[in-house]
């Protein structure tokens, strides 16, 4: 078993199972340096009949996103020849704020590698162990892998993007992993492909990936708000980490399907443009109706193409009706089998003059311009406070949008016992090893009408103004990265007559919003309850996977829940998408009670914790890690001898025709040689 996989079994038992303040296993750096400006707009606006579009089929199109729940559209454009006919945007989202692209980063690689190509700096058809000589690969197959293999997703390389938070060698790791197929022979998605022609493009033009597109792609396209992280190698990390708005992805969609021409300036060939937009590998159904071409998705069925990342990001091509569609969401889907492309498809994929006439009937332009001036408001979490009306307010002799008293009632410190929760969604804090947190205490406070929520994580204070007509917008600096966040607050009484405040953190550069939910108990304590969209069933997925491809996490998974508790590690992957935690209220006569109260629920279950720890420490041993000796008493009283002797009997059941216990993995093969034996008493004592 590789040494990034344990370590990624490490740290997902470390942040769901055990709740380590700082399960990360290696360094952090700060990624997101840099927050967004605003992209000029550039396409012209026109009312769609100009280009034989209806108003009424957006217009029907825009009801039926809304109506999708799954479908959490943050911004939309539809450019028809070379035109936008409709875009809208979530409330606190803009078509020109950058936003993260995921991969669809993956797209503006190729497009890199397409123009060194044009250049004649690169073939498709050079090997890798020719563009990284100093490289060592220890499967002889892996000399037969190209950079055309990587554009196909067809190289077969295990390193994958999971283990881009468990490694900060990339490139030595890709190099090093096991090839599970004849390169060329089949596909298999994997973001590490990206990477390595992010250095193949900077490696062979001499200058960052950064610059590179900046100069080729970028500029004569007129964009200017753009930012791309860099892995731990210092390069760009090529199949994600893009920021880019929805207006300015629109541009590079139009370049391609202007078959690599730009305001009549070439930026790449047509025959790139060919290449790269026809299937070269047959993807599984499961990512849905899109085989691969070149770092992009090309349509089963119809000569539509899509760049794609995950969360909703989207451009959709469709150049049967010289069209497309720019779209940024935070959906908890992972690749293009999205509920909101399938709505986009049935309006704008079929012949569009064939019902101009009868749409127009079915709503006017004047019903698409309020249809978009309001979209998505259905779909508010936290509903903003309606501004008085009357000749009054109207003429300033009353306030049109005063403080909600009943907002007074919250206002104070609170503080929580030790956890490993963060106000940022837990996908974006996971993505970039950004993990070292612990919510320590919040706070409201009041500054005549304005109200702050401060929040106290990893020994900082962030101060965010709640705004309760429209959302408010503060830039905070998380441990070295920037980001725009923006506050919307909401009392309300629930069918108790208990108020209930409630927070929306939205981070419009972002997929992900934070969502929270603030109530008392009987007791006088603060319930805080935090939830985040896209959720856990993104990771749900992520589990099942990892569990199918890999037996003994699996048989560990297995052991926890006969252990601890049926469907435990479910439990705690809901838990940590959606904590709870109990405040005190500082300088109260309960405070003490409170909290003594909530530090007994904290080691309680802290036997259960050191059980899984010991069991990932030795069933996963990391071989680079310090050696953690023979197992002490501690680990026995754990339960690990049990666990130990329950492993041996689940492999004989699953693998009755094999050798025992000589063919077992080399982890437990090593511990059943040292003699540990199976006879402690499952959990022991404290």
């Amino acid at each position: 078993m590789e040494k990034w996989v344990k370590r990624v079994v490490s740290l997902g038992t470390g942040l769901f199972l055990t709740g380590k303040v700082n399960p990360s296993v290696i360094p952090y750096y700060p990624q997101k340096t840099r927050i967004s400006g605003e992209e000029k707009p550039y396409f012209p606006r026109v009312h769609p009949e100009r280009v034989g579009v209806a108003s009424g089929r957006l217009l029907s199109m825009i009801r039926a996103l809304e109506r999708e729940k799954r479908a959490n559209v943050h911004s939309l454009m539809v450019i028809k020849d070379g035109a936008v006919i409709c875009e809208c945007s979530h409330p606190g989202y803009s078509v020109n704020t950058w936003h993260l692209s995921h991969s669809m980063s993956k797209t503006l690689t190729g497009m890199a590698i397409g123009v060194l190509v044009d250049e004649g700096l690169l073939s498709v058809d050079e090997r890798l162990v020719d563009l990284f000589p100093d490289m060592h690969y220890k499967d002889p197959r892996f000399a037969e892998i190209t950079v055309y293999h990587l554009l196909t997703m067809s190289a077969g390389i295990r390193f994958s993007e999971a283990g881009s938070i468990s490694e900060s060698r990339w490139s030595e790791a890709f190099f090093e992993s096991p090839v599970t197929y004849a390169p060329g022979t089949d596909y298999n998605y994997n973001s590490m492909n990206t990477y390595i022609l992010a250095r193949i493009a900077v490696d062979r033009s001499g200058r960052s990936l950064t610059e590179l597109v900046k100069e080729k792609i970028l500029d004569p396209l007129h964009i200017t708000n753009f930012f791309w992280e860099r892995g731990p190698e210092g390069v760009e990390k090529g199949g994600w980490g893009v920021y880019m708005s929805a207006e300015s992805w629109a541009k590079l969609g139009y370049m391609m399907l202007s078959g690599g021409v730009f305001e009549g300036r070439r930026i790449l060939s047509s025959e790139w443009v060919e290449e790269a937009t026809r299937a070269h590998t047959v993807a599984p159904p499961i990512v849905g109706n899109f085989n691969y071409g070149y770092q992009l998705w090309r349509s089963r069925d119809t000569d539509n193409y899509l760049f794609n990342g995950m969360l909703g990001q989207n451009v959709w091509i469709c150049p049967k009706n010289n069209l497309l569609v720019s779209l940024n969401s935070g959906n908890n889907e992972l690749f293009q089998d999205s509920p909101a492309m399938a709505v986009i498809e049935k309006y704008l994929a079929q012949d569009l003059t064939d019902d101009l006439r009868e749409s127009c009937h079915a709503g006017s332009y004047s019903d698409l311009k309020e249809a978009e001036e309001h979209f998505f408001e259905s779909r508010h979490w936290v509903r903003p406070y309606e501004p008085r009306e009357g000749l009054r307010y109207r003429l300033g002799f009353g306030n049109k949008t005063p403080y909600p008293e009943e907002w007074d009632e919250l206002i104070g410190r609170y503080q929580f016992i030790r956890n490993n929760y963060g106000m940022f969604p837990l996908i974006v804090r996971v993505m970039q090893n950004n993990l070292k947190s612990t919510i320590d205490g919040i706070e409201f406070e009041r500054e005549g009408d304005r109200i702050f929520f401060i929040y106290s994580e990893g020994g900082e204070d962030y101060r965010l103004e709640v705004g309760f007509y429209d959302f408010k917008e503060s830039v905070i600096d998380y441990h070295g990265e920037k980001y725009i966040v923006r506050v919307i607050g909401e009392a309300m009484e629930n069918e108790d007559r208990e108020m209930i405040y409630k927070l929306e953190l939205l981070f419009p550069e972002l997929p992900n919003t934070r969502m929270i939910k603030f109530s008392f108990t009987e007791e006088g304590s603060l319930l805080m309850r935090m939830s985040e969209m896209p959720n856990h069933k993104i990771a749900d997925v992520y589990l099942a996977d990892a569990t199918v491809n890999n037996p003994a996490l699996s048989l560990v998974l297995g052991i926890f829940e006969k252990r601890i508790g049926e469907n435990i590690v479910a439990k705690k992957l809901r838990e940590a998408f959606t904590p709870s935690l109990i405040g005190a209220k500082v300088n109260t006569e309960s405070y003490v009670e409170i909290m003594d109260r909530e530090r007994e629920k904290v080691k309680s279950n802290m036997k259960n914790a050191r059980f899984i720890d010991a069991v990932v420490k030795k069933f996963f041993h990391d071989e680079d890690a310090e050696e953690r000796g023979p197992v002490t008493p501690e680990v026995e009283k754990s339960g690990f001898r049990a666990f130990l002797g329950e492993v041996v009997e689940r492999f004989k059941a699953r693998f009755p025709s094999k050798k025992k216990p000589a063919e077992l993995p080399e982890p437990e093969k090593q511990m059943l040689e040292s003699g540990v034996g199976s006879d402690a008493d499952v959990g022991g004592k404290e």
